[in-house]
């Protein structure tokens, strides 16, 4: 894909050329980045730097997934080495300088921890939108990427700088979790980076007979208890009522899990869903929640939206079996919110799941527009009813104008779309009008009504 733009006399025709095969030809991640390097190429004349911008687009490959670690993991015959990077500060710079510098920041981190990897035996993935992992499969470069860990990563003050082009240099570094073996590799990783937190330190290496035994215990406290109320049928829909931003009427609940223990205690999902993920009783988990939920809609007249995630919608049993649930119970009223829209791989699977439930007439969400990668340039190519604007955006409405445009921009952008908005996290009635100005359609949040079971939104 690499090509040399320092030929001067390069004819302009084949310059465009040349740069639309680029585009065609680059990987996702490459994708995101593409507008930005128009822009410089736009303002700038000098050859050198368009050519330096290039190559750093040129270097970000779009990185293996969580899936594919976990795989190579398991096909692994000797001993690997797995370091685990949980990118710090993000809230803050999505905060301070928005989404988009987030993206910046992520997809610098992405190319510098990409550009330390120079032999077979080690790769990198892309684990979420702020973890990325390295597996070393070779014992003899341990030493090695130890090395590069301490005085590469963490000592060397330019890998925990980005310098922005309009706010300067932005810190932002990582706590990193170490583990050695064969046997629950990435669990232990994480479990050391619980570790490193705890104790406020850069890194920590898994180690059984380590100090954290006390943070080992709760975790297997936590899967005890999951595992148990998955098997007795403890996880239970709870419904927050989304209203008319106009009228303040009711159009729809989302159903939201929670775990409901004997004792009456509630659960939130934050508490629990890294567990059911990890140990690959997720589909079970959705399951169970799906079945409940239809239960609801089938005693009512109501709208219900239920959450899926992408690995939901990319295994055959779970798409066979919401088949199955629309065709007991019909999907007029249902709509499918597609969460953590940043795990997309492969958007034509997305695209055929929202053609096969369409079918049944239900509708389809976007959860959390306005954060993540691909947003704008991916999701709105598919056949989508509603997005949900990104919580945090929601809340900072009040005291920051550039909140305020970006809403209003995402408002209109999806009106030119015949796309229906909804913001959510509304918590007070001074939230809820700057909302109703800004022309959002929908509203969600505590200040018309916290999840609640079915019962007490008369669902029973």
């Amino acid at each position: 894909m690499a090509w040399n733009i320092m030929n001067k006399d390069r004819n302009i025709l084949d310059y465009l050329e040349k740069l639309k095969d680029f585009y065609k030809k680059s990987t996702d991640n490459q994708q995101m980045l593409f507008f930005q390097l128009i822009d410089t190429i736009l303002e700038s004349k000098d050859l050198e730097e368009i050519s330096f911008e290039i190559k750093n687009v040129e270097k970000i490959d779009a990185l293996s997934g969580r899936e594919v670690l976990i795989e190579d993991i398991e096909l692994l015959e000797d001993e690997a080495m797995l370091i685990v990077f949980q990118l710090n500060q993000t809230d803050a710079i999505k905060q301070l300088y928005g989404a988009e510098v987030l993206k910046e920041v992520i997809t610098d981190k992405a190319s510098k921890l990409k550009s330390i990897i120079n032999e077979s035996g080690v790769s990198l993935y892309s684990i979420s939108f702020q973890k990325f992992a390295i597996l070393v499969r070779d014992k003899a470069l341990f030493d090695r990427y130890f090395s590069i860990l301490k005085f590469s990563i963490f000592n060397n003050i330019d890998n925990s700088v980005y310098n922005s082009k309009i706010y300067g240099e932005i810190l932002s570094d990582f706590t990193v979790g170490v583990s050695y073996g064969r046997d629950h590799l990435y669990h232990r990783a994480n479990i050391a980076i619980q570790e490193a937190v705890l104790s406020k330190s850069r890194y920590k290496i898994y180690d059984k007979n380590a100090d954290g035994l006390e943070l080992k215990k709760a975790t297997l406290d936590k899967f005890r208890v999951y595992k148990t109320a998955l098997h007795d049928g403890h996880i239970v829909p709870y419904f927050q009522p989304i209203v008319s931003a106009s009228t303040e009427e009711i159009i729809k609940y989302e159903a939201l899990a929670r775990l409901v223990l004997p004792d009456g205690r509630v659960i939130s999902p934050i508490d629990f869903l890294n567990t059911a993920i990890e140990d690959k009783t997720f589909e079970f988990f959705t399951r169970q929640m799906m079945q409940k939920v239809f239960i609801v809609y089938g005693n009512n007249s109501c709208e219900i939206s239920i959450n899926l995630t992408y690995e939901n919608i990319k295994s055959k049993t779970m798409l066979e079996y919401i088949k199955n649930r629309l065709e007991k119970y019909g999907g007029e009223r249902i709509t499918f919110e597609i969460v953590e829209t940043e795990e997309i791989v492969e958007y034509k699977i997305v695209e055929n799941f929202i053609k096969m439930v369409k079918e049944y007439g239900c509708k389809i969400s976007i959860d959390d527009f306005g954060s993540g990668y691909s947003n704008f340039t991916n999701l709105f190519k598919l056949d989508i009813d509603y997005i949900k604007i990104d919580g945090t955006i929601t809340t900072r409405l009040l005291d920051a104008e550039k909140a305020r445009i970006m809403i209003r921009g995402l408002v209109g952008f999806a009106k030119s779309v015949n796309v229906k908005t909804i913001a959510e996290f509304v918590s007070s009635k001074e939230l809820f009008e700057c909302v109703r100005k800004l022309g959002v359609d929908y509203v969600q949040g505590y200040y018309h009504g916290e999840p609640k079971n079915a019962k007490d939104y008369g669902l029973e």
